[in-house]
């Protein structure tokens, strides 16, 4: 399946299934009211093929909360709420949220493998960190995508601020302030021409599902 078709099938899914109280107000890209939001946390707004939480397959009724492991296989896609953050994860992944001091409150994520798109509510302290095998990132209030691959890591900024740093060496740091996907970063396990950051094209991703992460927790990204 296509970006472009998988994408169109993650936006008739989410009409659909509305979770979410106050559907207008979505439309309209409003923020959710709390009733609404606390209503959403960990509700699953897209379901695909096999989904598996804690290696249980789930069903669409499913809640996912902080400290499940998160697993689609071969022919799975999900996108769920956690709080005021929305992940999408794509076939063949893996997702470790951190346990944390609440059930819909995300302090950590660790992508294990696969490909992960994630949004973020903008936090008063502390930032959310995603730990892939080759990168360790600080990331608050944003929307970023990743992909964990076989000798490296895809790690696009779609917008907002985000502090990455690789594994193997962790004085190889670089933060990206975009808008836009503006710059993308691919972090190895083995140096490359003596870097284990490069610089990378926007890949594999699109606004569609960015718009659709968002909407999930009622936002609108900012080039709306």
């Amino acid at each position: 399946m296509t970006m472009r078709s998988e994408s169109a099938c993650l936006g008739a899914a989410l009409q659909r299934r509305d979770f979410l109280s106050g559907s207008a107000a979505l439309a309209a890209g409003a923020l959710l009211p709390l009733g609404a939001l606390a209503q959403s946390s960990g509700r699953i707004q897209a379901l695909r093929g096999e989904v598996r939480v804690n290696g249980k397959r789930i069903g669409a009724d499913a809640v996912i909360r902080t400290g499940d492991l998160v697993q689609t296989l071969a022919d799975g896609f999900v996108l769920f709420a956690v709080g005021s953050d929305a992940f999408m994860l794509r076939a063949g992944s893996e997702l470790r949220l951190a346990p944390g001091p609440e059930p819909f409150f995300v302090t950590g994520l660790r992508v294990l493998t696969g490909a992960l798109g994630a949004v973020f509510g903008r936090r008063a302290q502390g930032d959310v960190r995603i730990v892939t095998p080759t990168v360790t990132a600080g990331i608050r209030g944003t929307g970023c995508y990743v992909e964990a691959r076989h000798d490296s890591t895809y790690f696009c900024t779609c917008y907002g601020t985000i502090a990455m740093a690789s594994n193997a060496n962790p004085r190889e740091r670089v933060t990206a302030t975009t808008r836009h996907h503006d710059a993308p970063q691919l972090f190895y396990a083995t140096p490359r021409q003596g870097s284990y950051i490069a610089a990378a094209a926007m890949e594999t991703h699109g606004d569609d599902e960015l718009e659709a992460l968002e909407k999930a927790v009622g936002r609108r990204p900012p080039w709306k």
